[in-house]
């Protein structure tokens, strides 16, 4: 395994290439609000170390990108949040394009931020997977919830109902979908999965999405979570690869 910094379309990124046993395969991975790249070095060194490729993008007002100087602020949450959604997914193009120029399958995943960030890129760009942890794809749900909890009706809106993934449901076309969540996910209600999910099975084959939640899990990727993605890409994608 190798670790490096690369720039991409002027986006720095943290990128981790398979030396052994790889499966020509990239995982597309965002990280969480006031996250950071470097704290993701930990999940891309083991899936790494299982042959994916992966590559990890700054994401703007994070880490070198005019960051951000209290990311959990209530006025900053309610200007920054949506807005470095939407900007984020809208940056997702040109990286799968460097992926796909290599021949590689394109897997995106996300957590918390990074999981909404991932549904929106899963329905916008030709990726063959989708890995959601903590996060949402009923980005208007999602919404409803964070206004219930007291954080300021969203600016983007308009925007943000136009772009939410579950309104395009149409366009997951049988690609696989996996939906992690902590039970009790104070941060993140657990509906906006939830909601996706069950849109979602109404619209495409079944047997290709779940949905796991985790009791007694608050907001946060476990070990357990991280057995799961490693199994379920070797059934999903890698074995289907050998058809």
């Amino acid at each position: 395994m190798s670790k490096t910094e690369c720039y991409i379309n002027d986006i720095k990124c943290l990128s981790f290439q398979a030396e052994e046993n790889s499966k020509n395969i990239t995982i597309l991975l965002y990280h969480g609000w006031g996250s950071s790249v470097y704290h993701q070095q930990f999940f891309g060194t083991v899936l790494s170390k299982f042959g994916y490729n992966v590559l990890i993008p700054q994401i703007m007002y994070h880490d070198s990108r005019e960051p951000l100087e209290d990311h959990f602020s209530k006025q900053t949450m309610d200007n920054y949040f949506w807005r470095t959604i939407l900007h984020t997914t809208e940056e997702a193009k040109p990286l799968i394009d460097e992926i796909t120029a290599k021949k590689q399958k394109v897997v995106v995943i996300g957590s918390s931020m990074g999981g909404f960030i991932a549904s929106a890129v899963f329905m916008e760009q030709t990726v063959d997977a989708l890995i959601n942890i903590n996060g949402s794809g009923a980005w208007f749900s999602s919404e409803e919830m964070f206004q219930k909890d007291g954080f300021a009706p969203s600016p983007n809106l308009n925007e943000l109902k136009e772009r939410d993934p579950i309104q395009s449901l149409h366009r997951i076309q049988n690609r696989p979908i996996l939906l992690l969540h902590g039970q009790h996910d104070t941060v993140v209600s657990l509906v906006g999965q939830q909601t996706f999910y069950e849109e979602a099975l109404k619209a495409e084959n079944t047997s290709n999405i779940s949905l796991i939640m985790y009791p007694n899990v608050n907001h946060s990727t476990t070990l357990s979570m991280v057995e799961e993605i490693i199994n379920w890409l070797e059934k999903h994608i890698v074995n289907k690869n050998r058809c």
